[in-house]
């Protein structure tokens, strides 16, 4: 489903070829595993050197492995995918939860739209357009056929008229990132940049990895806004094996890295501290191991900057030490840790969190290029 977002980059002068929707994937249900799990009360976390004490007192062989890290770390070792995203997603509320599930299809519109599709294809707007509004009055629930008739419009020249629709789209459904990022392209032609950059941060809100957002201001660079690189990649790593659990760190970067997956090999070797620290000693994905170990770094880090030590350092940690005093860890664990494991999981998230993910998004993530050089 990302032809839209793809063709609408290249009306904004991505040079790229249009490609036609792929079919829509069953929905699957979140595994419970990926998600964060955080406490109203944070249990105390560990020093470095707690952890080391912790490590030396063990029963268990931890083995320091010093090596080469992957060109962008260890993140895909770390927080791997384990939910599969639904393709057009529908939240919904469930014994006070909120589920994701797939949004009911109406054959009869979906003929219509896929008969759209071949004008659509053959830059015929107008055809498609006509096509595209007989969907909608078919089924006025089918959002995404009010949205691609918006990218007809979008493509035929009337950017506002293309809004119109896109913000019809989203008020049946909130929850698919590709409307706003609509909205945002639309918002660019008519020069509304600030309302742009709101939309295209709600996006990124719902989709952190979307690496089409990424390609969209990369090649866009005229519209004043950059995607920043993600804060973290991680340079130590730990895993078991045979013996015990392997401690591994790339020295090239220094000793807080070191700290990092020494804090990665205590939860990994002793479930009695994630019992401690999560109330399960089942392997999840945990908010609270992952600031425990952030934690790791920053100190080790922090303390060599306060020491002025010469050896090697990973400067790209002042950007997590900014993270953090702006409050915001527990944002940066969501947008860059969590939507690994679950892409769609920040669709679950109450309204206020989102506002606290968008706040986030746009201090550290989406800037503008003015902001970047005062």
């Amino acid at each position: 489903m990302l032809r839209s977002l793809l063709v609408v980059g290249c009306f904004l002068g991505i040079s790229c070829a249009s490609a036609p929707k792929p079919a829509p994937t069953p929905a699957t249900e979140a595994a419970s595993e990926a998600k964060p799990q955080a406490p109203t009360a944070r249990p105390g976390i560990l020093s470095p050197a707690e952890v080391m004490k912790r490590l030396e007192d063990s029963k268990v062989q931890y083995h320091v492995d010093p090596k080469d890290s992957p060109p962008g770390g260890w993140a895909e070792e770390l927080w791997p995918l384990r939910v599969e995203p639904v393709e057009v997603p529908r939240v919904v509320v469930k014994d006070g939860h909120r589920i994701i599930e797939e949004w009911p299809e109406n054959a009869q519109a979906q003929e219509l739209i896929s008969q759209a599709e071949e004008h659509y294809q053959a830059q015929r707007y107008a055809e498609a357009a006509k096509l595209y509004e007989k969907a909608v009055a078919v089924c006025p629930d089918c959002y995404l056929a009010r949205a691609y008739l918006g990218d007809a419009k979008l493509f035929a020249g009337d950017a506002q008229a293309a809004l119109a629709d896109y913000q019809k789209a989203t008020e049946l459904n909130p929850n698919d990132y590709r409307l706003y990022y609509f909205q945002g392209s639309a918002l660019t032609r008519l020069g509304r940049l600030k309302e742009a950059r709101e939309a295209f941060a709600t996006s990124l809100v719902l989709n952190p990895r979307n690496p089409i957002l990424r390609q969209f201001f990369q090649q866009n660079p005229g519209l004043g806004m950059v995607v920043t690189d993600d804060v973290l990649v991680p340079r130590g790593f730990a895993h078991q094996d045979d013996k015990g659990v392997v401690v591994e760190f790339d020295p090239d970067y220094g000793p807080a890295w070191l700290a990092f997956a020494n804090c990665k090999a205590l939860w990994i070797g002793e479930p009695s501290h994630r019992q401690e620290m999560t109330g399960t000693a089942e392997p999840h994905f945990s908010s609270i191991e992952e600031t425990e170990c952030l934690a790791s770094a920053v100190m080790v880090h922090a303390a060599q900057k306060e020491k002025g030590e010469q050896g090697p350092s990973d400067p790209t940690l002042d950007r997590l030490v900014a993270v953090i005093q702006d409050g915001m860890v527990d944002e940066l664990i969501l947008f860059e840790m969590a939507a690994r494991v679950h892409p769609q999981y920040t669709l679950t998230l109450e309204d206020e969190e989102r506002q606290r993910l968008k706040a986030y998004v746009l201090q550290h993530v989406l800037l503008s290029v003015r902001s970047l050089s005062l």
